[in-house]
């Protein structure tokens, strides 16, 4: 059984739900842990993108005081910061003063071009060339000078494009995304397995092919996330992750505590 440390509550702009709903599906689903990680798009306000931040104090303290009453599942509190280089100050004041678990650092938006979740991200311009700026964008953020974790859902540029050809094959993109993936192993950072694959197609973000390159370059960090922002989704796909990571020689995940990584069997 995976534990999914990729959840998004009504502490997240764009879910409603409740953790304690995410909790209850935990202990029916029998795993040890969870883990949550609300956005902090910083890069987005600033661009001027009318979304709320996670109030970082409240929701906090909530897990907090979830904590001192759950003993089982054990929960963990992070954060999903949207890299851009404008928003770093912010984020190492944040690592700073509050204690996450882990830092998910992940891209969802580009200098003048926006968020990819956006149809208007690709007007104008080949699918082939926003997918490698997205990817330039990647590499920097793998780069970033602040305190994260775990780079999240490598192939979010393809998520939401709409009509077919959308999948990201790593043959197209191998020369850049060796560099990703050689930076996430030499920084010792962590791969997220992420199961929210939108349009797609494909098992996971990244998908397979990518992994097993990872895995051939000697990475061995990887941590599931469903991204989940309705309990519906909690573990999504999950299943199919754990028989394609068995096939491709993969027995322990990893997820964070105190920002510090933890194994377990899968």
């Amino acid at each position: 059984m995976l534990i999914d440390i990729h959840l998004h509550s009504g502490f997240s702009f764009d879910s409603s739900e409740k953790i304690s709903n995410y909790i209850e599906k935990a202990r029916e689903s029998g795993v040890p842990a969870l883990g949550f990680s609300e956005h902090y798009d910083y890069d987005a306000v600033l661009d001027g993108a009318d979304i709320a931040l996670c109030d970082i104090p409240k929701y906090t303290e909530y897990v907090k005081g979830l904590r001192e009453n759950i003993a089982s599942p054990e929960i963990l509190c992070g954060i999903e910061f949207g890299y851009r280089d404008i928003s770093v100050e912010q984020y190492r004041r944040l690592i700073s003063e509050y204690n996450f678990d882990y830092v998910i650092n992940s891209v969802h938006t580009l200098p003048e071009r926006g968020d990819c979740f956006h149809e208007r991200f690709f007007a104008g311009r080949s699918i082939q060339e926003c997918y490698r700026d997205y990817f330039k964008a990647v590499l920097e953020s793998v780069n970033a000078d602040f305190d994260y974790q775990i780079v999240g859902h490598l192939g979010y540029v393809s998520r939401y494009r709409s009509g077919c050809n959308s999948k990201i094959n790593y043959s197209d993109f191998s020369d850049i995304l060796d560099e990703i993936l050689k930076c996430i192993i030499a920084r010792d950072k962590c791969l997220e397995i992420n199961a929210s694959v939108g349009k797609t197609g494909g098992l996971s973000l990244p998908d397979t092919d990518v992994i097993v390159r990872y895995l051939q370059l000697g990475g061995k960090k990887l941590s599931f996330g469903s991204d989940a922002h309705s309990v519906k989704d909690y573990l999504r796909n999950s299943t199919a992750v754990v028989t394609f990571l068995k096939s491709a020689g993969v027995h322990e995940m990893y997820y964070y505590k105190h920002r510090k990584p933890i194994a377990y069997k899968i």
